[in-house]
């Protein structure tokens, strides 16, 4: 399956995430599963669906693992609205935890709040199959083009 170079339209992406499988451990592990996106309103919706294997001893998802839900359609957020042209990492992050998340579905969002040159603001929210909160948090993540990542690769011989 071939891609054009980024950056990439609003059905391209959507191809992407409906043709591809997973092809990162964690994602694949807690259950992503692509849902919806709008570029112009800069949003990233998925639902995730982690299993006994994320869990604490009581039985709930563990906080770790409930903040890389929201810290991943935070930044698909941020990387949709780019068209998909280069990284955006998080530069720090805020995680509440509004209630315990069990093993099964869980609904999550990604919003873009504000976007400047290099810098994204990003909100996200979990919500349960019933529509109850159960986490959210906020992030700020750069932006690094397809063309600046690939120089820095470069540069360092990788």
């Amino acid at each position: 399956m071939k891609f054009p170079k980024p950056p990439w339209d609003e059905a391209t992406i959507r191809r992407f995430f409906t043709e591809v499988p997973n092809q990162l451990f964690y994602a694949e592990m807690l259950g992503f599963k692509f849902v919806d996106l709008d570029m112009d309103a800069h949003w990233f919706e998925a639902t995730w669906e982690p299993d006994n294997r994320a869990v604490t001893p009581t039985g709930a998802v563990q906080g770790g693992m409930v903040t890389a839900m929201l810290d991943d359609v935070m930044s698909l957020a941020a990387i949709t609205v780019t068209g998909f042209d280069g990284v955006v990492p998080t530069l720090e992050m805020k995680t509440s935890f509004i209630s315990p998340v069990w093993p099964g579905v869980i609904r999550a969002k990604g919003q873009v709040i504000k976007k400047g040159k290099q810098f994204f603001f990003t909100e996200g929210w979990l919500w349960d199959q019933d529509g109850k909160m159960l986490a959210k948090a906020s992030a700020t993540c750069f932006h690094k083009s397809h063309a600046e990542v690939k120089r820095i690769k470069e540069e360092r011989g990788l």
